[in-house]
């Protein structure tokens, strides 16, 4: 007699539970049915083959974890020099609008603009990036203080705008002076013109040229 509990536990090695159940089960059968020397040679064929099928999926298994592994290393890796690259370009971006932005005024309205450049103000303990910002000087005023407030982007949006609106307020609010709202943009919707020529915002394009 075949013993069914050793075959299970044998089989239980190689096998997960399930499959070694329903194995221990067909052979134990098959063994007690006095099944012919050559169909339980091929039953064995059968078990044997399915071993080397289940040692062959876990190997694939190992494999395809330690790829995604791999993946997520690189992911993270490009993620940072993405991150690295948006930062600069950011950066290379504002400094061009504030020389575009710097001279687009002074053309227009001949004004004498200082020097124009990413700040952070501290207004009420809280710290405010500006991307562009100075003063500006205009002799027909000479009493009156203007105050360039500038948002840069690359391609200015609905969103954008309503947050720069924001920034302005609260420069409004804390800055004595004028302020001149600039946006400075290579791209920029219609629907965007219109919402920056809405609230008598200035739009500068990277050409220099100012709506």
């Amino acid at each position: 007699m075949v013993n069914r509990s050793l075959m299970r536990e044998e089989l239980g090695r190689v096998f997960a539970d399930q499959q070694a159940e329903a194995l221990s089960k067909v052979i134990y059968n098959a063994y007690n049915n006095l099944v012919r020397a050559d169909d339980f040679n091929e039953l064995k064929g059968v078990v044997r083959d399915l071993a080397e099928a289940q040692q062959r999926t876990e190997h694939r298994v190992e494999e395809l974890a330690e790829a995604q592994q791999r993946t997520e290393y690189a992911l993270q890796q490009l993620a940072r020099q993405v991150g690295g690259l948006s930062d600069r370009m950011g950066g290379d971006l504002e400094d061009v609008a504030a020389i575009v932005i710097h001279d687009a005024l002074e053309r227009e309205f001949g004004w004498q603009i200082d020097e124009l450049d990413r700040s952070w103000q501290m207004w009420d303990g809280v710290e405010e990036e500006i991307d562009v910002f100075g003063q500006a000087h205009d002799s027909t005023r000479p009493d009156t203080r203007l105050w360039i407030v500038g948002e840069v982007k690359f391609n200015l949006t609905m969103r954008d705008m309503e947050r720069f609106a924001l920034l302005v307020d609260r420069a409004t609010r804390r800055l004595d002076g004028e302020i001149v709202p600039v946006c400075f943009s290579y791209r920029v919707r219609p629907a965007v013109r219109e919402a920056v020529k809405k609230v008598d915002y200035r739009l500068v394009f990277s050409n220099g040229r100012m709506l």
